[in-house]
């Protein structure tokens, strides 16, 4: 079996308005699912993240507690809850329409470090949000798929 060859473009300035709804749209035929984590108790989360989780309700596939997930990992005994849902039309719209900003995505507001998998569960997105730190990782025919469609505001580099 061959290795399918990743690039990984980081993100080089915040994505916010328009330009974020418009990058989650174009990724999403990249895109299988998408996974969010809740690090502090539940009943710590503000209203507007308790919100999010219940309207993607009808998307969730999974919930488990892990130690790590894209760009983070956890040492010791603590564990935070990840939520993964189905990605489609509806589920993306409540992504948009439910922060301004990659970077939005941080607890107790919000469910934090949004990701967009793959089918095999491989990363195409991935954001650390409190750290601003957010990359794409395509195959070369992926990016040529949908380079055209993202937004100029979007600075990528190869990392």
């Amino acid at each position: 079996m061959a290795l399918i060859e990743l690039t990984t473009y980081n993100i080089a300035a915040p994505v916010s308005g328009d330009d974020y709804g418009e990058l989650l749209r174009v990724l999403s035929p990249v895109a299988a699912d998408f996974g969010l984590i809740v690090q502090v108790p539940f009943a710590a989360l503000h209203e507007s993240a308790r919100k999010v989780l219940e309207r993607l309700g009808g998307h969730l596939i999974e919930a488990m507690d892990t130690q790590a997930w894209p760009g983070s990992q956890i040492v010791g005994r603590t564990t935070v809850e990840r939520f993964l849902f189905r990605l489609d039309s509806d589920s993306l719209e409540v992504l948009v329409s439910s922060a301004s900003s990659l970077y939005d995505w941080v607890n107790p507001r919000l469910p934090e470090d949004l990701h967009f998998l793959r089918s095999d569960g491989s990363v195409v997105l991935g954001t650390v949000a409190q750290e601003d730190d957010a990359w794409l990782q395509l195959t070369p025919a992926e990016y040529e798929r949908i380079a055209a469609g993202i937004p100029r505001g979007v600075v990528l580099r190869p990392a």
